[in-house]
């Protein structure tokens, strides 16, 4: 009996090597991931519910309870209803205080300090009222100013309005210049006065 030839594999021919593995699928690279590994569970779906029709009605009760309730202003407008509104007034001495306010310069107290201090004075008595109060006459020291920033209630203002019998045209600082400026320069009339007489 002749005996078989057993193929013997040698070396591998880079060539070929090369053509075999350009050839195949490109491998990708996978992220490296710390930490345990998680077990991948499986869910069973359940079988979906027929799609419920919504009632037309209900959406529009929805936003309905949205939207805030109208309320009718001194104009006639409706508009929504705002709980309050803050307003900056502008304040200015008046020509007589300019003498004293240079003086006091003079002996080393600052003008915006003192402003500011007869306004602080005055906040604590300020409560802005219904009753609308016109702004008095008088001349002002423009030189310097003082600045008051204050929420007042949408009631107050337009209780304000009716009171002077606005159509509408009146601004909240015209509404309310009437109320803070003679608190103001009541306070700064005692102040001045204070500082008067600590000066030697």
């Amino acid at each position: 009996m002749a005996k078989r030839r057993i193929a013997r594999i040698g070396a591998i021919d880079p060539v070929y090597a090369d053509a075999v593995f350009d050839s195949a699928p490109p491998v990708m690279e996978r992220a490296e991931q710390r930490g345990p590994q998680p077990t991948p569970s499986v869910t069973r779906r359940k079988p979906e519910a027929p799609a419920q029709v919504a009632s037309p009605v209900a959406p529009i009760a929805q936003d309905a309870l949205r939207v805030p309730l109208p309320r009718a202003t001194v104009n006639g407008a409706m508009t929504a209803h705002k709980p309050a509104r803050a307003f900056s007034i502008t304040l200015w001495p008046l020509t007589r205080h300019k003498e004293d306010l240079l003086a006091l310069a003079q002996a080393g107290y600052r003008i915006e300090l003192i402003l500011s201090a007869a306004m602080k004075s005055a906040r604590k008595t300020f409560k802005p009222g219904p009753v609308y109060v016109p702004a008095q006459k008088g001349d002002t020291w423009a030189a310097y100013s003082i600045r008051l920033q204050k929420p007042v209630p949408e009631r107050i203002l337009a209780q304000l309005a009716e009171s002077a019998k606005d159509p509408g045209a009146m601004m909240a600082t015209q509404l309310l210049r009437g109320q803070i400026e003679p608190l103001w320069l009541d306070a700064l009339d005692a102040l001045i006065v204070k500082l008067k007489a600590a000066v030697p």
